[in-house]
Order: structure tokens, then sequence, then C-alpha cells
């Protein structure tokens, strides 16, 4: 089974020839597009089975219960680590100190873990996670190798940090906090 992301083109239509008189047409392109509900493919057998209940600890009305409620929520659920939501809902701005854009020099990085960096990256944005991307604001990739032997990209905001505005949340003395609930 091939899963696809909403928006993916997969094939151009062009016309190149007509077929009454053989000569060449103009060419032009064709959008087609269908939605796909992106939840359907985590409702299938498969997605369920990464839930699969012992059934001796579940009477099977339970597990019904469970699997409508897996399928209602299904959109929250998260099947690889390339399975990563979008939200409109929030935005998010850093307020800063000064309006100068930071654009850190790229670091190299060599061998094998380049090419372990960039195999990531693409896939990252074969994810529509990342983008190419033209802005004035940059910073650098840090490859961090995990226990495991896998490895972790990571940004190094250190300097747009030492421009970001502090947030200011002082928290209550806590002596305090206790003797107010004494009474």
């Amino acid at each position: 089974m091939i899963q696809l992301k909403a928006g993916t083109i997969i094939a151009f239509a062009q016309k190149l020839v007509d077929r009454n008189n053989g000569e060449l047409a103009e060419a032009g392109f064709e959008w087609c597009k269908k939605e796909v509900n992106a939840s359907e493919h985590k409702k299938s057998e498969s997605f369920m089975e990464m839930f699969r209940m012992d059934e001796d600890k579940l009477t099977s009305e339970q597990n019904k219960k469970v699997e409508i409620l897996l399928n209602k929520f299904s959109k929250c659920i998260s099947l690889s680590d390339n399975d990563v939501g979008k939200t409109s809902t929030l935005s998010h701005s850093i307020k800063l100190t000064r309006d100068i854009a930071i654009k850190q020099p790229i670091r190299r990085i060599n061998g094998e873990l380049a090419e372990e960096v960039e195999t990531q990256l693409q896939q990252l944005s074969d994810d529509g996670i990342i983008r190419p991307s033209n802005s004035p604001w940059s910073s650098c990739i840090v490859p961090i190798k995990k226990r495991c032997g896998g490895l972790r990209l990571a940004i190094d905001y250190r300097l747009l940090n030492n421009l970001a505005v502090k947030d200011s949340f002082p928290l209550p003395n806590l002596n305090d906090a206790v003797y107010n609930l004494h009474g």
C-alpha cells in the first residue's frame, strides 16, 4: 500500500501530439485534484493491529469501545517518527531586542555524517516538515549521535536566544504559598 500526503503531486498530464492530424499540439498542464481523507489509512486493519488488546484483559464489548475511541481520535495518533501533525490554531512569534537578522556561517560536516545528515534532511523535506528558504535568518545544524547509534538533528539557536526578549513569569515564594495553604 502506498500512502500519499494531501496535496502531493503524483503526475503531470500533458497533451503533446494531436491524434487527428499528428501535429504537435500546444503543451499545457491540466491539474487534477482529488482530496483524500488522511485518516482513512489510520482506520485500516493494520492501524487497529497496533492497538490490539489482550483478550484476557478486556471483554469483546470493551475492545469494541476502545476501537471506536481510537478511530474517533485517529487524527491525533502518530504512526511513525515522520508522522507529525500541523495546526493553524496557534501562531508563534519571538520578540527581539533588535531587528537584526542573524545569519550564522555554515558548519562543515564531513564524511559519512554528512551523508546521513543529507538523508535525514531529504526525509524531513519529503515529509513536509521542512522546506527550502531564502530567509535572511539562518542557524546551523548540529548533528548529535544518539546512544542507539542513530543521528538527531538539532539547531544552534544560541545567537537568536541572546536577542530574544526574556519572558517574565515570576513564581511565588514557596514558603508563602505553603503558609497560605495552612490557613
